[in-house]
């Protein structure tokens, strides 16, 4: 099997609806494909497809297991050589921008992944979940070009490209778990594409999000842990420091950053047994695709 769709759904069940209606109706897509369907909140009941070629499964875990054990879980049981992700508040623009994705995928073989942009309900383009720091840049982009992440709910996988540098780091639970992948990709030789000419709706439903001074505690331990892991020196220092002085100014309140640095002292051990500093040469190709390392 060439492809597998596979969404994490958390109790948003007509917005799932509206997402698997999308996917059904996407044209031009190599047969038989999958959607698979990652059920934390366990309320999801789904009718099998009418066309015998789109094999629809949902796999329910236990509990919560957050959205990146549930992305993990996803890619475990999926069987495509790639793996297209949309999330359940998401569908698609038009009828040929999965095939599009695929395509792309086919035609750039050291492509590991390729990002697409997220369109809110008025139509404009979400500059937030666009993957690159110069928004303005990016947003200019009419061709296919490499990025330095991508984000987890809007890309496409090449599974041999996650099988050889592994997957989502799960202790993360929520964010930066793209970016890290990303991260381990280019070092293993891959590439991270945006493909402008594709898109999904985006409605951004607050079910199951994360927010306030959550939000940017989990920014500030993410993006650390994440730097730690794979950023040489300066940059874990650099990114410790700078988003703790963001997370401040946007909630002033201390406590969230308390929390952090005290989650990252408790795993000392583990991120110093984890750091694998990314090469010099991955650092230098960061910096000619306009990469932010220093935070």
């Amino acid at each position: 099997m060439k492809l597998s769709f596979i969404i994490l759904t958390y109790k948003r069940g007509e917005l799932l609806k509206k997402c698997l209606e999308s996917i059904i109706m996407q044209q031009g897509l190599p047969q038989p494909y999958e959607i698979l369907i990652v059920d934390n909140g366990g309320d999801v009941s789904v009718s099998e497809s009418a066309n015998p070629d789109i094999h629809i499964r949902v796999i329910t875990p236990p509990e919560n297991i957050g959205p990146v054990a549930g992305h993990n879980l996803g890619m475990k049981h999926a069987q495509g050589q790639y793996w297209i992700f949309i999330d359940d508040d998401e569908w698609w623009h038009d009828a040929d921008d999965a095939a599009r994705l695929v395509h792309f995928l086919d035609t750039h073989p050291t492509c590991g992944a390729v990002a697409f942009k997220t369109i809110d309900l008025d139509g404009h383009v979400i500059p937030g979940e666009l993957p690159h720091p110069d928004k303005p840049y990016i947003l200019a982009c009419r061709d296919p070009v490499e990025v330095p992440y991508f984000y987890e709910g809007v890309c496409a996988l090449r599974a041999e490209a996650v099988q050889q540098v592994g997957d989502y780091p799960e202790r993360y639970y929520y964010g930066m778990e793209g970016p890290d992948l990303a991260l381990r990709m280019m070092d293993a030789g891959y590439r991270v594409y945006y493909e402008p000419d594709s898109a999904v709706y985006h409605a951004r439903s607050p079910q199951g999000r994360t927010a306030g001074a959550k939000y940017w505690h989990n920014m500030t331990l993410n993006k650390s842990r994440m730097a730690w892991r794979l950023l040489p020196l300066p940059y874990p220092l650099t990114t410790l420091f700078i988003w703790s002085a963001k997370t401040l100014l946007e909630t002033h309140r201390p406590a969230p950053v308390w929390a952090a640095w005290r989650n990252l002292w408790r795993e000392r051990r583990l991120l110093a047994a984890e750091r694998k500093p990314i090469k010099p040469e991955t650092v230098r190709y960061l910096r000619q695709i306009g990469a932010r390392l220093l935070y």
